[in-house]
């Protein structure tokens, strides 16, 4: 038998490798901005949080929002038999849309972003996520459609989460990342300057959020704040006077990331239909879809979906 050698070069076994010390980055700090004055978090309505200082470095990729409230019933406490809770990625079902834009440009705008982002969470989050930092945000996923607490795990574990466990019981607080919703957040993972950054969220009606047994009283989730953390970034002396050489120059970057775009229909009771898909013009070439098919009932509640590539 002819013995065949391979060559492997990996800095596992490469002993004189010099380490490589970073040190273009002296300073990473999350900052907080909360939405304008005199917004009500509750009614339908627009949420704007807006970065006004240009004069920065931030991180958008990073960035997240955080949302705290409680759902609310009639005049007695929750229970820690009560079966309700909120649905997987029920945060992303409180607001019809969330649109981000630099200065005067839209950046990006979605639609559906309970559904949207339901659907491509599916797709990409690895079956433990929702073990491990996946109750962050608020997901972790049903493996039936009913809302028990003895059949449904997903429903159980939310359950726990949002009623048995806080104190008071209800209260919550999930950290929602960007790259969860826009895939700007996700692709673009370099610094920003000079631009004012809004980022605005749509409030709608609780129902797509909410997960309760048939029989049970209509509750409200009441949400107590909104706000955004972005990590402002304090490049070292020799990168900041890079940076800003080629801001002066105002030479074009390349910015290239997969605009997210959601749409629905109502499917007629027949073999076949058509659907007149919108596509908002851009220089991207290739993309993906995925599709899914829902009750009206349980539209919320999505399982599975389908993705081809066009």
């Amino acid at each position: 038998m002819k013995k065949i050698k391979f060559i492997i070069k990996n800095g596992h076994v490469n002993f004189e490798e010099k380490p490589i010390t970073d040190e273009t980055i002296e300073e990473y700090e999350y900052h907080e901005y909360e939405p304008i004055t005199g917004t009500n978090l509750n009614n339908p309505g627009e949420i704007r949080i807006i970065i006004q200082n240009q004069d920065i470095f931030t991180h958008p990729s990073e960035s997240y929002f955080l949302v705290e409230g409680r759902p609310t019933k009639d005049d007695t406490a929750f229970a820690d038999t009560d079966v309700f809770t909120l649905t997987n990625n029920g945060m992303m079902h409180l607001f019809s849309n969330i649109k981000y834009r630099l200065s005067e440009q839209e950046v990006e705008l979605l639609f559906y972003p309970g559904q949207s982002t339901t659907m491509l969470g599916l797709l990409k989050y690895p079956d433990d996520f929702s073990k491990s930092i996946g109750l962050n945000q608020l997901w972790y996923e049903d493996n039936t459609s009913t809302a028990s607490i003895v059949d449904n795990n997903g429903f159980k574990i939310r359950q726990s989460y949002i009623i048995r466990m806080p104190n008071p019981k209800g209260l919550f607080s999930f950290q929602l990342p960007l790259k969860h919703i826009f895939g700007f957040t996700e692709d673009y993972d370099k610094v920003v300057y000079g631009f004012t950054q809004r980022l605005t969220l749509v409030r709608k009606a609780d129902s797509n959020a909410i997960f309760k047994e048939a029989a049970a009283d209509d509750k409200k989730i009441d949400i107590q704040k909104i706000s955004r953390f972005i990590p402002h970034v304090l490049p070292a002396d020799g990168e900041k006077l890079q940076l800003y050489k080629t801001t002066e120059s105002k030479s074009k970057l390349p910015v290239a990331y997969r605009m997210r775009q959601c749409d629905s229909t109502a499917v007629p009771q027949s073999t076949s239909f058509t659907w007149r898909l919108s596509v908002k013009s851009s220089s991207e070439n290739r993309g993906s879809l995925a599709f899914k098919l829902t009750k009206m009932a349980t539209k919320s509640k999505i399982r599975c979906c389908s993705t081809t590539s066009i």
